[in-house]
């Protein structure tokens, strides 16, 4: 897709100069002992901008505020020349801190009003907020007491929409804290209304006679000391017709993500709607970036992209740190920006989303205040602008340990303290839309990379031309308008601007939905005007249509729910689109699942209950646990009724257990107390089998957890009723740490054999372990074969699956730092292929005939794309293990490719914690920051170690080419937004292909990673081609760690810690 620039014309945006528009507005502070970044937090949060029409003319105008000096409103006068009217407007302000400012028509008469937010009762800052109200000319009076919006307290920006659609705007209140020590502690304390830093919302009674009545503690919004409120963003994020509200908190306080119950209440779910936040969210924006009709969500944090910058910031928190504020009611967090995808309705309140920062290509943009979507380049896809920087960095880790030192506190002046921060100018960002759930930098060939601090920001189209122009309020340097010129372009694409208006208070209709379809597109926006950070945006509709020359055909839903058709409209107009009343409502066809879930009255009522266990506690550096990697599921007949029975395993100190199949999709428990007498093992994996060839199904259980060295395995046999008795000698007493089974004829005498994976060596993490084949030896006894057969199975290395290819007599195997291995058995001595660039971290393998050509292709699951981490042949995710401090222990070091440069993934205190016998070799953190992993360790400590490497993270289609020859194709960008830990295959659409369920997720990984929980289920259809278009989604919550399909038709999935779930066609 090319972007503008990439066209004959020049850049996208153009800077106008000061002289040019006339703006010169410039945000400077000036700190002092008294009011500085030590004294106040927020010190350099920066100011807010708003765009809109205050005279009716058609022009958007421009009002900047000021944190000290005084605010200014600019009046369009064509052509992008601004005049400054603030003197003669009355619309300075009082008050010594201004934050956000909003335009809205706050009382109903026409005219856009303006409101400012303020600090007041702060140490110097003695603000109160202030409403001016638009007289209709050119002049504003002061009138927030008059209105009852006149509040005191730590405000950061209002946000003006219809909550309860009575017809007239009313207002969200966002406010924030300050540090205390009253702050800290369960998460219990946000249900303690604060004066000061609570939010607050305020119902507009004006038509009753009224003013705006507090309304906050009945509506279900909290308004706590803990809320660090930045960041206020409105939308319909579950499609019931009614604004729902997201609160991003600074620090430890949740997020907020309340649902309106359209009785005037709210409903708080963040928790139940979303897998995780941003730690630090900041700005944030709600809009349909993926044209799916769902609103999705972003918010900003202040992860750099930068490799140096990073390592010399405070990351991540400590996993102890992370769980303890997780048991203290928090909601899980990491340090950088989150896009929430929205996957639709679910249950009786709100939407769920998937989180999809870092495969969009937008999760690390350093200290970034706002986040707007909007289409820049009228493509028909909304494309994300970042504003970034903060004067000087209070996060920096080599400035924190300076300021530790209790003399330095004693003695030091606030200045001195704040100069020791190192500068935080930085670029912002603009990314383009791909139109695939990804994005691409273009800040630098659209024009717009120029460093500084940018906070406020908003866009409006300031000369009617058709393209979105960008307005921003610097920090310590002159506000910016930024000229689009899309429609400056050979070949423009075209556009269509929308002007609602309807009768009442809110004659704009703040809170209106449009659906527009042209040029094959569903294009869908809410009119809203308070986005991004401290900043609203003018408040009319813009479309990017593409080469469409018209909208074929649209629906507006209006702020009180009624639906109104649109018919063809050209484009490149302003359209005024009035309210009309009696119009039909929408055909909405809902997607219907093609697998209903039937877990409840199946019967098969199992939950897995993993046991506390923390790998970090003994290996610091290991990427994720290995600990949580059940249950297993295994299928078979095991009474002989024709009906195939359900095994799931157990973690350490739960048993398995064994359900047989009923009539009517049916399951029933049978008691099995060999099962429960070993209920200390972790069963990672299991399989049926004739051991014994007595012609029922015996069960083998594989024993893994790495809780220690345990015995790898154990065997059941069958009564023939499904009654299970555990043999004691019939496998060899092997200790190790499993991973896989499979059972087959490997040596094609007529009996079962076992191969068995081994997943790790614990406590050794990045060594290989020995993998085993027990060849059956009669009577359901089992001979280790491993080392005559194949001596390479002792280092064949970190195995997590494997499955058998019968055709060929292949075993498919793979694993963490492996590729795809494919062994020969047809032979007294096997053989072993990898296959060339598909070293991975691979979690699952799957056989299946996806391209319908006779052979059985492999489904191979790995980390996916979604993640901190990448990896390429060329830039390799690497492993280099070895006993560096000479303790007797195995250090593995995780390296990554940052600007074409290798690092070590871990910052200094993580990488020194486990490596204590170098830590004196960094001091400081600048200079290990910028340290590449080769100036780390010496040429002979490398030279010494083990080495692992990572080609790709994309799970994978290997089609089978004939003779063990593979050609891996990655699944589509949707299989890639989680670890994928099973695959399950059938026709479930009924075309006659294969089709294909996939499902992961894993939860316990070091909080740098950030816990992977985006996957709700991903099915793929197949075309018998080899080709895929997505199915429905299933909504899978939790980790999925196997599938399976009964020969009845029910999907099976085994989850961990969490109740198996069960579907049907």
């Amino acid at each position: 897709m090319p972007g503008c620039a990439d066209r004959a014309g020049g850049p996208l945006f153009e800077c106008l100069p000061a002289a040019s528009s006339g703006i010169d507005f410039c945000n400077e502070l000036q700190e002092t002992e008294t009011e500085n970044i030590i004294e106040y937090l927020y010190f350099y949060n920066g100011a807010g901008v708003a765009t809109g029409d205050i005279n009716n003319d058609g022009l958007a105008d421009i009002y900047f505020t000021s944190n000290q000096q005084s605010n200014r409103l600019y009046l369009n006068k064509g052509n992008l020349q601004f005049e400054d009217i603030t003197e003669k407007a009355g619309v300075a302000g009082a008050g010594n801190w201004k934050t956000g400012v909003t335009m809205a028509d706050v009382n109903g008469d026409g005219q856009l009003d303006i409101y400012v937010c303020q600090v007041g009762q702060y140490k110097t800052f003695e603000g109160r907020n202030q409403l001016f109200i638009n007289n209709g000319d050119l002049t504003f009076t002061e009138k927030a007491a008059d209105y009852g919006l006149d509040f005191k307290g730590f405000s950061t920006q209002a946000a003006f929409f219809d909550y309860d659609r009575d017809g007239d705007l009313d207002m969200y209140l966002l406010n924030h804290s300050v540090h205390g020590t009253d702050i800290y502690g369960r998460a219990t304390i946000r249900q303690r209304t604060d004066s000061l830093s609570g939010d607050r919302l305020y119902r507009n009674d004006l038509i009753a006679g009224g003013r705006f009545t507090d309304v906050t503690a009945q509506a279900g919004i909290y308004s706590s000391k803990i809320g660090y409120g930045l960041g206020i963003a409105i939308g319909d994020l579950d499609d019931n017709g009614w604004p729902d509200i997201y609160v991003s908190n600074d620090f430890h306080e949740n997020d907020y993500l309340y649902y309106n119950n359209g009785d005037g209440t709210f409903t708080e779910n963040i928790t139940g709607s979303v897998g995780h936040t941003s730690t630090f969210s900041m700005g944030s924006d709600i809009a349909d970036y993926n044209n799916d009709g769902l609103l999705d969500l972003i918010t900003l944090d202040m992860k750099p992209e930068d490799e140096v910058i990073l390592k010399s910031s405070v990351g991540a928190d400590p996993y102890n740190i992370y769980r303890f504020k997780y048991e203290y009611g928090y909601h899980y967090q990491f340090p950088r920006n989150m896009l929430h995808l929205n996957r639709g309705k679910t249950g009786a309140t709100g939407a769920t989303f998937s989180e999809i920062g870092q495969l969009a290509g937008v999760a690390a943009t350093d200290w970034s205040w706002s986040a707007l979507f909007c289409d820049l380049d009228n493509d028909g896809w909304k494309d994300l602008f970042i504003t970034n920087g903060i004067w000087r960095r209070p996060n920096d880790l080599d400035y924190l340990k300076f300021t530790s030192s209790i003399e330095i506190q004693r003695q030091a002046t606030d200045m001195e303290l704040a100069n020791r921060m190192p500068e935080g100018k930085v670029t912002n960002y603009l990314y383009r839309n791909n139109g695939d759930l990804t994005f691409s930098n273009q800040s630098q060939s659209w024009g717009l990379e120029k460093t500084g601090c940018t906070t406020g920001a908003a866009y409006a189209d300031l000369d009617r031309d058709g393209d979105l122009d960008l307005v921003v309020n610097n920090l310590n340097a002159k506000a910016e308008v930024w000229e689009n010129k899309a429609r400056q372009q050979p070949e423009p694409r075209h556009y269509l601007r929308l002007q609602l208006e309807q009768p009442g208070p809110n004659s704009r209709a703040i809170g209106s939905r449009v659906v527009l379809y042209a040029g094959g597109k569903q294009i869908t926006q809410e009119l809203y005007a308070t986005r991004g950070f401290q900043s609203a945006v003018e408040p009319v509709l813009t479309f990017g249509l593409g080469k469409a020359q018209q909208v074929d055909s649209g629906w507006v839903r209006w702020p009180d729910g009624q639906w109104q058709r649109l018919g063809p409209i050209k484009a490149d107009q302003l359209f005024i689109l009035k309210k009309q009343t009696g119009t039909a409502l929408p055909i909405r066809n809902p997607v219907e699942p093609l697998l209903r879930e039937i877990t409840t009255q199946s019967g098969l009522n199992f939950i897995h209950k993993e046991n506390n266990y923390n790998d970090f506690d003994r290996e610091k550096l290991i990427p994720h646990q290995l600990s949580a990697l059940g249950p297993c599921l295994a299928v078979g007949d095991c009474n002989g009724d024709g009906l195939e029975d359900v095994f799931i395993g157990g973690a350490k100190g739960q048993s398995g257990a064994l359900f047989l199949q009923k009539a009517g999709l049916a399951f029933q428990r049978l008691a099995q107390p060999a099962l429960e007498a070993d209920s200390n093992y972790e069963d990672v994996d299991a399989a049926w089998l004739d051991a014994d060839g007595d012609g029922d199904l015996d069960l083998y259980v594989v024993n893994g957890g790495g809780e220690g060295i345990a015995l790898l395995h154990r065997l059941y046999f069958n009564d023939g009723r499904g009654n299970l008795v555990k043999s004691p000698d019939a496998l060899p007493a092997v200790m190790a740490n499993g991973a896989c089974v499979v059972a087959a004829d490997i040596d094609g005498d007529g009996d079962t054999d076992i191969f068995t994976g081994a997943r790790s060596i614990p406590g050794s993490y990045g060594l290989s372990p020995a993998s085993y084949y027990f060849e059956n030896a009669g009577k359901g006894r089992f001979t280790d074969k491993s080392g005559q057969v194949a001596p390479f199975l002792q280092q064949l290395g970190m195995v997590s699956d494997a499955c058998w290819l019968p055709a060929t007599k292949t075993l498919a195997v793979v694993g963490e730092w492996m590729p795809l291995t494919l062994i020969s058995t047809d032979a007294k001595s096997w053989k072993k292929t990898e296959i060339a660039n598909s070293f991975g971290w691979w979690n699952t393998v799957h056989a299946a005939d996806i391209d319908n050509d006779g052979d059985e292709d492999l489904l191979l699951g790995n980390l996916g794309l979604n993640a901190t981490v990448k990896a390429s042949k060329a830039e390799p995710l690497q492993l280099y293990v070895a006993d560096y401090d000479r303790n007797q222990s195995y250090d593995p070091i995780l390296t990554y490719y940052k600007q074409h440069r290798q690092y070590s993934y871990y910052s200094k205190d993580e990488l020194f914690s486990q490596l204590t016998a170098i830590k004196k070799k960094y001091t400081d953190y600048a200079p290990f920051a910028r340290q590449t992993f080769d100036q780390l360790f010496s040429e002979k400590q490398l030279a010494e170690s083990v080495q692992k490497r990572v080609e790709t993270l994309q799970s994978a289609l290997a089609v089978n080419k004939g003779n063990n020859q593979f050609e891996l194709r990655p699944l589509p960008l949707e299989a890639q937004i989680a670890p994928l830990f099973a695959f399950a295959s059938a026709d479930f659409n009924g075309d006659g292909f294969v089709d294909i369920l996939a499902g992961g997720n894993w939860y316990e990984v070091q909080p740098s990673f950030g816990r992977y929980d985006a996957s709700k289920g991903c099915l793929l259809l197949g075309d018998g081609k080899g080709g895929w278009r997505i199915g429905p989604t299933l909504r899978l919550e939790g980790q999925v760690r196997h599938m399976a399909v009964v020969k009845t038709g029910i999907v099976v999935i085994a989850l961990n810690d969490r109740k198996a779930q069960l579907f049907v066609k």
